[in-house]
């Protein structure tokens, strides 16, 4: 696996690759990352508490990226990979106002979008 590039602002996230992320001014969940089923990760939130932060995580690609024209699915909390099943990462709705996020999923290279 390629090294990962990590760039996280007013938020922090348990473990390097993945876990519970955190809004850094309320320190309340905002989301879960799953560890090892993404390619390319980008959220965009602002938490309840007013904070505006970001989470940008990735490992380098040479493959093609297949945009996806299907939503995620969810399965009890948890948003998966509409082709494969991959659980992919979780959105905590009751702490935060708004987000917007961008996943390509490890396994089909299946890129989603909150904008689809």
């Amino acid at each position: 696996m390629s090294e990962l590039i990590s760039d996280i602002k007013n938020g922090r996230i348990l473990k390097k690759n993945g876990s519970w992320m955190y809004c850094d001014k309320c320190n309340k969940t905002v989301g879960y990352l799953c560890y090892s089923t993404y390619q390319d990760f980008q959220f965009d939130f602002v938490c309840k508490c007013g904070n505006k932060g970001s989470f940008r995580l990735s490992y380098k690609a040479a493959e093609k990226i297949l945009q996806s024209n299907k939503e995620l699915k969810l399965n009890k909390n948890r948003l998966c990979c509409s082709n494969d099943n991959s659980p992919l990462f979780t959105i905590v709705d009751k702490n935060i106002e708004k987000v917007n996020y961008s996943i390509i999923c490890k396994k089909c290279l299946t890129h989603y979008d909150s904008k689809s």
